[in-house]
């Protein structure tokens, strides 16, 4: 008794003037009028999932409203079923104003926010961050890493100090990983990151340990007619020169042989050593050997987060071999091959 309704004429009886009212019909005018104003204002609206439909699902606006299955998610939807009851964020998409009709979506909400997200952490980004992010997707030639809105990409040289042949090696999907953000295009929305400059360089671990007339067992990592690439310790590489190694004898990459430390440079991190002498090699002769140098050049830059195809991996044939500087985070030690 005495409740406030709102109600809605809808015919008057032609014979003795009574008014037929319907408080269901004023109330979806109404909703129909704040659904216009939403769209117009480009505002979001929140309903709930009633029934599922050929084709999506209906929302209660305080009138009915269908949402197509495809614009529920930026995914697809296994089971439309599971909605029923669930509170949907919308944006009116199609308005059909004869038959007080509407069509909502719930993915455009979520893209937006997304790229929202996306605009937020470029703002904040910069070179030589550390940052934090999961691990998303493993191709050939690196890890996608999800940072929170933004994929960026690991390439393989740069998710660890030692030599890898796949991503797999280092990391697996779900990881939650601190890389180093190594560049970045705002415009583009590309970010190049490095796992290995995030953690500790093997060169400030190891490189003490070692020292010339040292013999041990090391692994090849690449061959050529002038030198061979040998890793003495996983992340510390050292040069093979021609004259130092049998050029009749076949090395493959992986394969184990035992070397002699001939000269270790702590500054430019250079070492060389040699297999051919490795049985007989006099210490004292160690410190009369020369080993001339090669011109080296820059690393390898990771690849753009674009498209697998994109972003294939550098040809081990035509890398040269790479030294560190003497920053913070130096890549693997490599050190110069006689011409």
């Amino acid at each position: 008794m005495n409740d406030t309704l709102e109600v809605m004429i809808h015919r008057i009886d032609d014979m003795d003037g009574t008014l037929f009212l319907s408080e269901r019909r004023a109330r979806a005018l109404k909703t129909w009028e704040k659904v216009i104003e939403a769209h117009e204002r480009d505002e979001v609206i929140e309903a709930t999932v009633t029934q599922v439909v050929k084709g999506g699902v209906l929302v209660d606006l305080g009138m009915r409203g269908f949402v197509p299955a495809s614009q529920i998610r930026r995914q697809p939807v296994g089971n439309l079923d599971e909605l029923v009851g669930q509170r949907l964020r919308l944006k009116v998409i199609d308005l059909d104003h004869k038959r007080h009709r509407v069509v909502l979506s719930q993915r455009l909400v979520l893209e937006e926010e997304l790229q929202a997200k996306k605009q937020e952490l470029l703002d904040t980004l910069e070179v030589s961050q550390i940052r934090e992010g999961v691990v998303v997707r493993l191709a050939d030639f690196g890890a996608f890493v999800d940072l929170g809105g933004i994929d960026g990409l690991i390439h393989n040289s740069e998710l660890s100090y030692a030599r890898i042949k796949h991503p797999s090696e280092v990391v697996k999907i779900g990881d939650v990983v601190h890389v180093e953000i190594m560049k970045f295009d705002a415009d583009a929305k590309k970010v190049s990151l490095s796992l290995k400059h995030a953690l500790p360089d093997p060169w400030d671990e190891h490189a003490d340990k070692l020292y010339e007339t040292n013999k041990l067992t090391a692994q090849v990592v690449k061959v050529t007619p002038n030198y061979l690439l040998v890793e003495v310790i996983p992340g510390i590489l050292a040069m093979v020169p021609k004259g130092e190694f049998d050029a009749s004898a076949q090395y493959s990459p992986g394969q184990d042989v035992e070397v002699t430390l001939l000269t270790i440079n702590h500054t430019t991190r250079r070492i060389t050593a040699s297999i051919q002498h490795v049985a007989d090699i006099p210490p004292e002769e160690i410190e009369q050997l020369v080993v001339p140098e090669i011109d080296v050049i820059a690393p390898v830059e990771a690849a753009e987060p674009v498209t697998d195809e994109a972003a294939a991996p550098a040809s081990d044939e035509s890398a040269a071999p790479v030294v560190a500087d003497s920053t913070d985070h130096a890549p693997p030690t490599e050190v110069a091959a006689a011409e």
